[in-house]
């Protein structure tokens, strides 16, 4: 389960990095090309936007495997080991809730997407493609966090243990 776990995240990260070569790239030659007067992609930024927000979202879930949203640290130094598993397990349970409630309506709006058929205007891409990675990014954020729990409430370490072997890994 964690090499499966592993693989995703690196895929993700792999992805994210991807999407922002091809971002970068883009728009330094579409810059390059409109100031020199030598040719103009029209398509450059609405393609740049597309992976920006695609960026956005997939980075979510990384952020959430880094365990690089915001916590209040300052609970780790005064609480027991006990209280931090309760707390950890609330904290999972919200996220968790939210990332589901908000993946739910970003495949209710995924579906209309599809059923409208609507493209976008310079590229004629099917708009469904950017809302994807709405519940796409939700969705991965979920898995990040229950792994995470699953692995803090199942361990005998501290969080700063668990943290210390985590960034050996990486």
């Amino acid at each position: 389960m964690k090499k499966l776990f592993n693989g995703l995240r690196r895929a993700e990260e792999v992805l994210l990095v991807i999407l922002m070569i091809i971002m970068c790239v883009i728009i330094f030659v579409a810059t390059v090309a409109r100031f020199t007067g030598l040719f103009v992609i029209p398509w450059a930024e609405e393609l740049a936007r597309y992976c920006m927000i695609w960026i956005i979202f997939l980075g979510i879930g990384v952020a959430a495997c880094n365990g690089e949203h915001f916590c209040v640290e300052a609970l780790e130094l005064f609480c027991s080991k006990a209280v931090l598993k309760v707390i950890y397990v609330l904290d999972a349970v919200l996220v968790l809730g939210f990332s589901l409630f908000a993946s739910y309506y970003g495949i209710t709006i995924l579906q209309k997407q599809i059923a409208s058929g609507q493209i976008t205007p310079s590229l004629r891409w099917p708009m469904w493609i950017m809302y994807l990675s709405i519940p796409l990014g939700l969705i991965l954020m979920a898995l990040c966090y229950a792994w995470h729990t699953y692995e803090r409430v199942t361990a005998k370490e501290t969080v700063e243990e668990i943290q210390q072997k985590e960034d050996k890994e990486q």
